[in-house]
């Protein structure tokens, strides 16, 4: 069960990481990139980024962000959310590709093709 405070935190972090992508960072494959959600573990250690590409295919195979990039850009972002917002621990960060998109189009061809 998740705790209200996570849930804030959670909040807070998407907000304060979309807007570092869109001012800090300079590189443009990172540029289209649109945070969709964060999930925070209940001690608030790690935070799983959740990202799609913004114009590009809803596809995961179709999408041309390298691990590395944004390993790089996990660093970066921790170094500036620290400066930014008032916590104690600043969590570490992993992005993940969202597929919640292509699972739910991949739903509604499947409904479509029963009728």
């Amino acid at each position: 069960m998740t705790s209200n405070r996570s849930d804030k935190v959670s909040d807070l972090l998407k907000k304060e990481i979309s807007t570092i992508i869109t001012n800090y960072v300079k590189d443009p494959r990172l540029k289209n990139i649109n945070i969709t959600a964060v999930k925070v573990s209940d001690d608030i250690g790690i935070a799983t980024v959740f990202f799609t590409v913004i114009g590009k295919s809803i596809n995961k195979s179709e999408s041309n962000i390298d691990k590395r990039i944004l390993d790089k850009l996990s660093g970066m972002i921790r170094s500036n959310l620290a400066k930014n917002i008032k916590i104690r621990r600043v969590p570490k960060i992993n992005f993940r590709f969202d597929e919640s998109i292509e699972y739910s189009e991949n739903i509604e061809r499947l409904l479509r093709n029963l009728k």
